[in-house]
């Protein structure tokens, strides 16, 4: 870094006074350009600092602005004035930083307790302080690494801006279309434009208003209503939620990756209708937004229930069946009541008969009549039943209890079927079932093949039912 110094140029300067074009410190040439003491370099918050003030600062000598020596330093040495400035600096920073970090980790407990097994600093980068530390009480060290890995990677809240919408269905209202849309997202029908906040029916509609509205050309997939921005994204679609073995909904385009999961979706776009008021929705969300003014008491007050059941509370929907009016809580219940019922599918058949059942439990509690299996005892005299229901009714008849009661007279029965039959013959209710050769009816069936065994000599082949 040090010049020679030019010996014969110092002695002049000093003699005859003629060095003026030489640099202060190392004598070199300044002919290139130089920068005078009193010249301003930097500032050192708001305050400016001149050359000599800044050669004080680094060195500690006292550089005076002299009539008889050079009053300017070369470019060389000021670039080196500014890089010692900028490292000292930069070294005072980083003890500061140092400083506040030792001092910061005091913040941390010294010792834990026993069920304690790992705990967790979070630095901050920019000033290597402790942020926050957390005590993780249970699970291996495998587990602890994935909370810690879903800590540090938590994304931000995204603020989503737009103009207040409002459901035309429910009125329920949003900050956004953005909220608009997650609400009607289930709606096979609806889309939400999530500039205007316009509501627009799926597919075609939604396409011509981003180009009429907004002047943005979308791509619509022609096996589904999504739209994607560009070629790329709706190729990149196709490919994955139409392929052969995809399970895609064609109502609103989306892809699940289990059978269960889309029969469970499927059941999102059926229409709901208010059992108060009669009103209709396509939407499951806009359905419970309406139910809940229209019914405020259908649903369980969360606050009544333990915390433990809290999560996940619903008003309790019904199910009708067209045909009859029978009234089911849930939507496979009415499915396997129009199937066993009314369309009368009974694929399982008993080997010992030509007898036909519903379900593979029904034709095994069947089968015992033919086998005469006793698997079942009872735990009050020890007698052996051939099933599971016939081992309770038979203990009722111990205990004297009778759950079932006549809502007519108000009798008590051990079975929903003796009321039922007490039903018919006493109050002359249900459907009873009629002999094609005689105006008699019977509540049995079995009754009935006795009658016409008996009295026409010949089986009933098929019935007529009766409704009294």
């Amino acid at each position: 870094m040090p010049r020679e110094v030019d010996v014969k140029a110092l002695v002049s300067h000093i003699v005859l006074g003629n060095g003026m074009d030489k640099c202060r410190i190392c004598m070199g040439d300044t002919t290139n350009g130089q920068v005078h003491l009193g010249d301003t370099v930097m500032t050192d918050d708001d305050k400016p600092v001149t050359l000599a003030e800044l050669l004080e600062i680094i060195t500690g000598v006292e550089v005076l602005d002299e009539p008889l020596c050079p009053i300017g330093i070369c470019i060389t040495c000021v670039a080196h004035v500014l890089a010692a400035q900028e490292f000292r600096i930069f070294v005072k920073n980083s003890q500061k930083l140092w400083s506040k970090a030792l001092s910061s980790l005091h913040g941390l407990p010294e010792g834990a307790s026993p069920p304690v097994k790992t705990l967790c600093a979070f630095i901050k980068p920019d000033t290597l302080a402790l942020h926050t530390y957390k005590n993780y009480t249970g699970g291996d060290s495998k587990t602890v690494l994935n909370k810690i890995k879903s800590r540090l990677t938590k994304k931000k809240r995204v603020v989503r801006t737009g103009p207040p919408c409002e459901c035309p269905d429910c009125g329920k209202h949003f900050l956004s279309p953005h909220y608009l849309s997650m609400h009607l997202s289930n709606s096979g029908q609806k889309e939400v434009c999530a500039v205007c906040g316009l509501i627009v029916f799926r597919g075609r509609d939604t396409v011509k208003h981003m180009a009429e509205a907004h002047g943005q050309n979308v791509s619509l997939c022609k096996y589904c209503p999504q739209f994607f921005k560009n070629e790329l994204q709706l190729k990149k679609h196709v490919k994955n939620a139409h392929r052969l073995s995809a399970l895609t909904c064609s109502d609103c385009g989306r892809t699940f990756p289990r059978k269960a999961s889309f029969e469970a979706h499927s059941q999102m776009h059926a229409v709901r209708t208010c059992r108060a008021c009669g009103a209709q929705f396509t939407n499951r969300a806009c359905y419970r937004e309406h139910r809940a003014k229209c019914e405020p008491d259908a649903k369980p007050d969360v606050k009544s229930l333990p915390r433990n059941k809290r999560c996940n509370v619903r008003d309790p929907a019904y199910f009708i069946c067209d045909y009859c009016g029978k009234v089911y809580t849930s939507r496979p219940q009415l499915k396997n009541h129009i199937i066993w019922i009314h369309m009368n599918v009974r694929p399982y058949q008993c080997t010992y008969c030509e007898k036909r059942f519903y379900t593979a439990g029904r034709m095994a509690e069947h089968t015992v009549v033919h086998t005469r299996e006793r698997n079942f005892e009872c735990d009050i005299c020890g007698a052996k039943l051939v099933s599971k229901m016939a081992a309770v009714y038979h203990r009722r008849r111990h205990t004297g209890e009778k759950p079932y009661e006549c809502k007519d007279c108000g009798e008590k029965f051990l079975s929903a079927s003796r009321r039922s039959e007490h039903a018919k013959r006493r109050h002359g209710k249900g459907i009873r079932h009629q002999c094609l050769h005689c105006p008699a009816n019977f509540v049995r069936t079995c009754d009935l093949k006795k009658h016409t065994e008996k009295y026409h000599n010949t089986p009933q082949n098929f019935m007529v039912a009766v409704e009294s």
